[in-house]
């Protein structure tokens, strides 16, 4: 799907360079516009039939997923593809390194303190599906609310809160994924991690 994706900007770009440059003749811009179509046919087509098959497969725990405010139902799917179903990964520390989004910190001896990033050696995909969520999550869900508003009190930049906001989602979603227990604003510290 993301090829899909990178496809259509890709023709898009060109169309508008080619409109933009003065030198779009009207066969080259039925042509554009013809695959501009197919490949948004295609891309309909390919995510009506993923989401079929995770919901034949994951029906019942992307549903579950979707329950976390601010996880929606493209990211519940995700998640379950790439987990198995939650049976890959025995601790949320995995997942989150599997994702990406554990914490890396440049250091050498005393002298060398770099600034701390996150890995970014796992799945980029997911990554920016839930950096996106985490925009919801930090209105919607009661404990990334309060973690938005620990860290802004503290100075730290938004990018940074998003991402702690987004570790955050993670380790509910996989703490949902594994107990099988819809989330609950009253019982989400409960759950173990």
């Amino acid at each position: 799907m993301e090829m899909l994706d990178k496809q259509i900007r890709r023709l898009g770009g060109q169309q508008e360079a080619f409109i933009n440059s003065g030198e779009l003749s009207t066969l080259l811009k039925k042509e554009l516009k013809s695959m501009l179509r197919f490949l948004n046919k295609k891309k309909l087509k390919f995510a009506q039939e993923v989401d079929r098959l995770a919901e034949e497969e994951f029906g019942d725990k992307i549903d579950m997923l979707a329950t976390i405010p601010g996880i929606g139902k493209k990211t519940a799917i995700m998640l379950n593809l790439i987990t198995d179903g939650f049976t890959k990964f025995e601790h949320h520390k995995q997942l989150i390194a599997y994702v990406g989004f554990s914490p890396r910190i440049f250091q050498s001896g005393t002298s060398v303190k770099g600034k701390g990033h996150i890995c970014k050696m796992g799945k980029s995909q997911i990554r920016k599906l839930l950096y996106l969520c985490s925009w919801t999550a930090k209105l919607c869900n009661k404990a990334c609310r309060e973690m938005y508003e620990r860290l802004k009190a503290k100075g730290k930049p938004e990018r940074i809160i998003k991402i702690a906001i987004a570790n955050k989602s993670l380790k509910q979603v996989f703490a949902i994924g594994k107990s099988q227990i819809n989330y609950s604003e009253n019982h989400a510290d409960n759950i173990c991690f």
